[in-house]
């Protein structure tokens, strides 16, 4: 069975109802610190997060598990003493031709979205000249890299803006804010600029209903439309950090931005607001069978988890790369939202994600994945897991 959070709590509540470029960055030395420091709260989470981490991402089939653990524990996460970003290269790449020439690429059925695994190398450290084999010919992550460029297509009419904030990340890393353009495979000439100018206008485009509340000072009363983006848009928001953090947009997209993470701040309230009452709303009665209140109890805490760990990501990229610095009221926010999240993370300790893993397979990965991002979002440090 395999269900997406309100698919499975408006199952319950009717059952229950029925029954009552520019080189990759150094990798950070033994023992460096965090990038900045989060809420003291958050030293707690990360104990509990890191063995689950540890435990469930060490999957040699499952590539995009895989991707989340390099994602939390940097490039030297290893499967059975190999290192994971080989494993990545090695088994799960693939090669389409184009016009007579051929380019690697990530199926999307492994990594999610276009490029999240690029990304995921490039973010941790992983240089352009890192070798692998693939087919019993040597590459090298760079060649995965122009490969992804001369792959990439934009149309905004037509670009799915869903799956816009990997590739953002992934480029930011490898384009010269001053050389930003170069035509793909197809001929197709692509200027950077334009995809950061889009991500920019999609972020404002889905939070109307949001800003407007903000500036009543009131919760809202139903989601914005960002929050049916990928974990709430949270993707996206990080990925246009990144893009402002080594140079992309200039002067306007530093101010967008900084125009966003103060409405971000303000979701991690409203956010918090719509989730609770959802989930009182959608949560089986106090009769119903113990296994469906506990079911129930952990999409709960694991959409949580989600946001709050993917905020963490955004708040602490944003605050290193001094795109942010939060008001005392902000601060009381983030700290408030951190914990939270330690509550939730505190409310799945122990738990075996693995029995989900052939019952409810999309559950497992939100599971994993949502704690490798709370994790990251927690222990930044400079040259690993940052942009």
């Amino acid at each position: 069975m395999c269900m997406t959070r309100r698919e499975f709590l408006q199952a319950a509540s009717i059952v229950a109802g029925g029954l009552a470029l520019t080189g990759a960055l150094p990798r950070a030395a033994a023992g460096a610190q965090p990038l900045v420091s989060v809420p003291k709260v958050l030293d707690g989470t990360q104990a509990i997060l890191a063995p689950l981490i540890t435990r469930h991402a060490r999957l040699l089939d499952d590539p995009w598990v895989l991707m989340h653990g390099v994602r939390a524990m940097g490039p030297d996460f290893t499967v059975n003493s190999e290192r994971a970003v080989d494993l990545l290269c090695s088994r799960f790449l693939k090669t389409q031709r184009v016009a007579g020439k051929d380019y690697l690429y990530m199926p999307v059925e492994h990594e999610g979205h276009p490029n999240a695994c690029l990304k995921t190398l490039l973010e941790v450290g992983v240089p352009l000249s890192h070798p692998f084999t693939l087919d019993g010919r040597r590459y090298t992550v760079g060649d995965l890299a122009n490969s992804a460029k001369a792959l990439f297509v934009f149309d905004p009419k037509t670009a799915d803006r869903d799956n816009l904030a990997w590739t953002l990340i992934a480029f930011s890393l490898q384009t010269v804010p001053s050389r930003d353009t170069w035509t793909n495979a197809w001929g197709q000439q692509i200027r950077f600029t334009d995809v950061v100018r889009f991500g920019l206008d999609t972020l404002d485009e889905t939070t109307r209903q949001f800003r407007q509340a903000k500036a009543q000072g009131v919760m809202p009363t139903e989601k914005d439309t960002i929050m049916g983006l990928t974990c709430g848009g949270t993707h996206l928001a990080y990925a246009l950090a990144s893009c402002v953090a080594n140079g992309h947009g200039g002067d306007q997209a530093r101010a967008r931005l900084r125009d966003y993470l103060d409405l971000h701040i303000w979701r991690l309230q409203a956010d918090g607001y719509l989730m609770d009452r959802f989930y009182r709303q959608a949560a089986p009665p106090k009769d119903a069978d113990p296994a469906l209140q506990r079911l129930a109890a952990i999409y709960y805490h694991d959409a949580r988890l989600k946001f709050y760990g993917h905020s963490f990501e955004i708040i602490s990229y944003a605050r290193g790369h001094g795109l942010l610095t939060p008001t005392p009221a902000q601060t009381g926010t983030i700290e408030q939202g951190a914990r939270t999240l330690h509550e939730s993370v505190k409310a799945i300790e122990g738990t075996d994600f693995f029995e989900f893993r052939k019952t409810n397979p999309r559950l497992f990965h939100h599971l994993v994945g949502d704690s490798c991002h709370a994790y990251h979002g927690i222990r930044m440090t400079p040259g690993v897991n940052q942009a």
